[in-house]
């Protein structure tokens, strides 16, 4: 998702905390004003610097620095606003419901319309009832949910004597008020993605529990008059020990989400189905099956029963599978990168651990990009499962059976229309799984294809992308900690140094001074200091890919460089948590800190005004100089805390990594980590 601004940054998260954005009344994009920034916050961060601001600063955008006048802050982005509008509108399929209800319509569409919806509530209203337990907001979801299955009922028993009454029965539960056109499933929208948005932000709680709790104690503490007290070391330490508990404590074990994506029509839904084991469409826990689009958003089924490695019976996974929804093929032209890039944004923003490829026809270039998107860019696993064989399979025999009575010819035959099945696409050495996802076909049984083989190598798979999972959605959530509780926070009074950066720029170098007492101060603030370093060193932590932006952790950090060639490197970076960074630029750092050997042993205050008391006495100052230098220290300074957040998130993303295998070892033996400890170190 892009702005029509050239210079916008990541456009489809919030700059400080990576939340998406959305329709919510918390996640409306906002956009700073200065047309060289760009940088966009979501309404809720922005709220939060308003309380912490109080009436006695303005907003000031941390990044480029740009002090917004009393009660201003940056403006609603009203073309991203009107983009997901579109888009949540288009996901929804909002036009294929108003035909239904403002024009002549079959009764078994307005039913399985009503249905489908049902179904996307009910999955949520499962999720909710997982992560969040029973609250009032519940109560009003599982009301409309029973009046759709009323109304359901009603339009089944009468067929099409009262389907008037119940078209417009259906517009008033879905839509409340409407106006016009547009206001037609606007309660459904709003409540499908209120839940999507409350369960995604307690898993993240749920998994991490100090992490949230540190942070939520940091926000409290920001409005208030104390001094800034997020410290890294806390932080850290946080996040071992909830990594620590995912695998001490039961209760919080991480499901592996496997998504499933393809074209429209092919049988994700149906595959879902039966990997969950539900043999009949009746089954309120069924995925929604449909031949047109039938999935509005990501929908997560828990499977009861936990997988089992074929290599090891001890290596058992709770998962989750995930329908994406499709697109529609006859539409979709690969040639045009801005639909392809919607696509790929939609597989990358589910953030699944494992990828089933459905697609019941040879393989075409739209699908292998997918695959190469999910393993070269996403690092994560991906399967490739041919549905509806059955079709081709039994046209296939059928002929080789009129031309031959012999049976060994015709059990070869049978070898060879499977194999000819999985050689059916332009990747080489890779196995394609054959199904046949038909629930109207009774010929053959589904355990004749590679149904148990997808099974065991889904449960081979699953056991260490959930480790994967962890450490993914742990980098995330320091990432949020970091930007949130560090880089939001107004460190220092920024004022009294760029004061003395004025004074002293009247001399060479002079306004070098006042910044590396500045630099200094943030170390403080931030907790950085021998403790910090000596946590650190104990982890061996390296670096790849990345040049540490300040000497911070130089001494505690090895940095390492690998080849990148995937095409997805350049063209994604910056889209995860993990490169979600604002790097300042190529500041001399530290250019004075041998002349300042007595300064370094004072307060921050007593520095600030040793320098000014030092340097300026006796000296003409030029009121131009001293201005320009002022503002231009004041930005190098918010640089400097830019700069050492990124090397914090950098170094994170090891630290987690060094936890998970060491902890999977305590609990599975030294053996059981060698595959993933390779895996990670290619991430």
């Amino acid at each position: 998702m892009a702005t029509n601004t050239p210079n916008s940054s990541i456009n489809d998260q919030c700059i400080i905390c990576l939340s998406s954005f959305g329709i919510q009344v918390e996640r409306i994009p906002h956009r700073c004003t200065n047309v060289k920034c760009n940088r966009q916050f979501c309404a809720q961060c922005i709220n939060q610097i308003q309380i912490y601001n109080g009436n006695e600063r303005s907003f000031r955008c941390m990044y480029c620095l740009q002090d917004y006048s009393d009660n201003c802050v940056p403006e609603e982005n009203q073309v991203l606003i009107a983009q997901l509008w579109d888009e949540i509108r288009m996901r929804y399929n909002i036009d294929h419901i108003q035909n239904l209800l403002l024009n002549q319509c079959d009764q078994r569409d307005l039913s399985n319309d009503i249905d489908c919806r049902r179904r996307h509530l009910m999955n949520l209203v499962t999720l909710y009832k997982r992560f969040c337990g029973r609250t009032q907001f519940l109560f009003t979801v599982e009301y409309l949910v029973n009046q759709l299955t009323e109304l359901l009922h009603y339009l089944n028993k009468n067929n099409e004597n009262n389907l008037q009454e119940c078209k417009n029965l259906y517009q008033r539960l879905i839509s409340s008020v409407v106006v016009n056109d547009h206001d037609i499933g606007l309660l459904y929208i709003n409540l499908c993605e209120r839940l999507q948005l409350e369960i995604s932000e307690a898993e993240y709680c749920s998994m991490f529990p100090k992490i949230n709790t540190k942070m939520n104690e940091w926000l409290h503490e920001q409005g208030s008059a104390k001094g800034f007290q997020p410290k890294i070391l806390e932080l850290f330490q946080a996040i071992e020990q909830d990594l620590i508990n995912q695998w001490n404590n039961p209760y919080l074990a991480t499901r592996t989400k496997i998504g499933v994506i393809g074209f429209i029509g092919v049988g994700k839904s149906s595959l879902i189905n039966y990997l969950l084991g539900i043999k009949s469409l009746a089954n309120d826990d069924a995925a929604p099956v449909s031949m047109t689009k039938g999935t509005y958003f990501p929908l997560q089924f828990d499977q009861k029963e936990p997988l089992i490695s074929p290599d090891d019976p001890k290596k058992k996974t709770l998962v989750t599978f995930v329908d994406i929804q499709g697109v529609d093929k006859n539409n979709y032209d690969s040639r045009n990168e801005e639909q392809e890039d919607v696509y790929l944004e939609e597989i990358r923003k589910v953030n699944c651990d494992i990828y089933i490829v459905v697609y019941d026809e040879k393989l075409r270039a739209e699908q292998e990009e997918w695959i190469k998107f999910i393993e070269e860019y996403l690092k994560r696993k991906c399967v490739l499962v041919r549905t509806k064989v059955d079709i081709y399979y039994q046209t296939k025999l059928q002929e080789y059976m009129d031309t031959t009575s012999i049976v060994n010819e015709q059990n070869n035959s049978q070898a060879a229309i499977l194999e000819q099945l999985r050689l059916d696409n332009s990747i080489e050495s890779r196995f394609v799984f054959l199904v046949a996802c038909d629930y109207s076909f009774k010929k053959n049984d589904i355990t004749s294809f590679d149904f148990p083989l997808l099974i065991r190598e889904l449960g081979r798979l699953a056991f260490d992308a959930c480790s994967n999972r962890i450490h993914v959605l742990a980098h995330q959530t320091m990432a949020r900690a970091i930007n949130t509780s560090f880089r939001r926070g107004y460190v220092l009074n920024v004022m009294k140094y760029k004061v003395a950066a004025g004074f002293a720029s009247i001399i060479p170098f002079g306004d070098q001074l006042p910044r590396y007492l500045s630099r200094d101060s943030i170390r403080e603030a931030f907790g950085i200091d021998d403790n910090l370093r000596q946590y650190i060193k104990q982890f061996h932590i390296i670096v790849y890919n990345y040049k540490l932006q300040t000497s911070v952790f130089k001494e505690c950090v090895e940095v390492k460089n690998l080849q990148r060639n995937s095409k997805f490197d350049a063209k994604w970076i910056g889209r995860t948590a993990g490169t979600a960074l604002v790097v300042g630029g190529g500041f001399t750092e530290d250019i004075i800190r041998v002349a300042v050997p007595a300064a370094t042993a004072l307060s921050g205050a007593a520095r600030a005004a040793l320098t000014v008391a030092t340097i300026g006495i006796g000296i003409v100052i030029s009121a131009g100089v001293s201005a320009w230098s002022a503002v231009d220290s004041g930005k190098h300074i918010f640089s400097y805390i830019n700069r050492t957040c990124d090397d914090i998130i950098m170094i994170t993303n090891p630290l987690i990594t060094i936890i998970i295998e060491r902890e999977r070892e305590k609990a599975f033996g030294k053996d059981h980590i060698i595959a993933l400890t390779k895996e990670q170190n290619v991430l």
